[in-house]
């Protein structure tokens, strides 16, 4: 990987040791009576140790969604050595790709909770990138080291409930954030993920990539697994064969549905079946378009070649023979279709069909994804211009925890000192606020710091 900046802001980021652990279930429902457990498998040769301990349940779901979120935040934020991330519920819930409402945000604190409570020992399997070989750790890893969310910054087992604008501040584990900073993780396509309905296609997503790549770090078109190595990677629970097959079925159909995957075929018997996953080549045609031909009469092989000549008029084709079907008398759709796209302009089209259009799922998907972050900044400047409007005590009253957070070195004294110019209109306290957090991303905390008590020295 390289230190280039995100190029877009639908690429996600993901430290790739982490991912190939199996500690996030792709399941969407786990046994929460399991708090402990050990998984020792084998994935392309590469042998695999974890003991992993979790007081609020093993991660799953969502968890997958706002792991993500939380490294690509981290990456954006320029991997500050002090591991924080300072954010927003709504920010970190916009980036996760999860809907704006009630529900999200208390299943976004409840995936927190799961996230950071869960420690784990890798015995094999943690790859350093500096120095280029498999390490072994005997200290807990943790995804999340500490969570401060108003003034609580210990118990978040007590947290009322996420309000989607107050200030979440997120420490990283401390081998997550190296890691991260040292450059080994994987981009994943935000685009994609927008377009897997179900967390489970979107977990499997992260830890195929995370698989894929040799030791090399080249992307492979194919991966072997064996069921039983698979379902440790997978975090899946139950033992039984047509039971694992059967829960990652929907996510395989999710990904072969949208162009990742190629093929998946799982061959044996018991737990000597062995998956076949073969990946879509780069620039290999929409398989919903081939579906489309397909479905008016098409043979396969010459739909794949027509949607690469002609993607972006399939769907008008299409619809034109099926308008055409309706009035009767097309006794060859197939053909009909084929023609349509080979001499462009031939035909005219009804008033009811419109002209190519680029795909519509690849179109939704990236105006979902572009939403969501334009709905995230616009909220944080009506959020900002709101507190700003109010008067110098009330606007202390609504930073008040942001700032007792990012200004905990002066101490208490000092603190009260500040609270008192913030309130009498001396200080800005949302300028403030900014002022501080600016400092920490640019890791002059302890200038700002110095600076700052100067100045309320001099007001002394």
């Amino acid at each position: 990987m390289t230190d280039e900046p995100f190029k877009t802001n639908t690429e996600r980021r993901d430290e790739r040791n982490i991912a190939r652990l199996g500690i996030i279930s792709i399941q969407s429902r786990v046994d929460d009576e399991v708090r402990t457990w050990k998984a020792e498998f084998e994935i392309d040769g590469r042998p695999y140790r974890v003991e992993c301990a979790a007081p609020y349940g093993r991660p799953h779901g969502i968890d997958t969604d706002i792991i993500l979120a939380v490294q690509t935040l981290f990456v954006r934020a320029g991997c500050p050595e002090h591991d924080w991330l300072h954010t927003t519920a709504y920010e970190l819930r916009g980036v996760a790709g999860l809907p704006d409402n009630g529900r999200t945000y208390g299943r976004l604190r409840d995936s927190l909770k799961r996230l950071w409570s869960t420690g784990f020992l890798v015995g094999e399997g943690w790859h350093d990138p500096v120095k280029g070989r498999r390490v072994w750790s005997s200290d807990t890893l943790r995804y999340i080291e500490r969570i401060r969310y108003h003034e609580m910054d210990s118990e978040l087992e007590q947290l009322p409930g996420l309000d989607p604008s107050a200030t979440l501040s997120i420490k990283l584990g401390e081998q997550l954030a190296q890691s991260i900073r040292e450059r080994h993780v994987q981009v994943l396509d935000g685009r994609l993920l927008v377009q897997l309905e179900q967390p489970p296609a979107r977990a499997l997503y992260r830890l195929l990539e995370a698989h894929r790549v040799d030791v090399i770090g080249q992307r492979r078109m194919a991966l072997d697994v064996t069921l039983l190595d698979w379902r440790l990677a997978c975090g899946i629970q139950t033992e039984r064969p047509e039971l694992i097959r059967r829960a990652l079925a929907p996510a395989h159909e999710e990904l072969r549905a949208i162009g990742y995957l190629a093929d998946v075929s799982i061959t044996g018997r018991g737990m000597a079946q062995t998956i076949q996953y073969t990946f879509a080549e780069a620039g290999a045609p929409d398989p919903a378009l081939v579906e489309l031909l397909i479905g008016v009469g098409v043979g396969r092989t010459a739909a794949a070649t027509l949607v690469g000549d002609h993607g972006d008029r399939v769907e008008t084709a299409v619809a034109f023979v099926r308008h055409r079907q309706r009035e009767g008398g097309v006794k060859n759709p197939g053909g009909l279709v084929v023609d349509f796209l080979r001499h462009d302009g031939k035909y005219v089209l009804p008033e009811t069909i419109s002209p190519a259009r680029p795909p519509v799922n690849a179109v939704r998907a990236v105006e979902a994804l572009q939403k969501a972050e334009e709905l995230a900044n616009q909220e944080t400047l009506r959020e900002r211009a709101r507190v700003a409007a109010l008067s110098p005590s009330q606007q202390y009253d609504e930073v008040r925890a942001s700032l007792k957070l990012l200004l905990k070195p002066l101490g208490k004294e000092l603190l009260a000192v500040f609270e008192g110019r913030c309130r009498d209109g001396h200080f800005s306290a949302l300028e403030e606020r900014d002022q501080a957090a600016a400092a920490m991303a640019d890791l002059r905390m302890q200038e700002h710091i110095d600076a700052l008590k100067s100045r309320l020295h001099q007001l002394a």
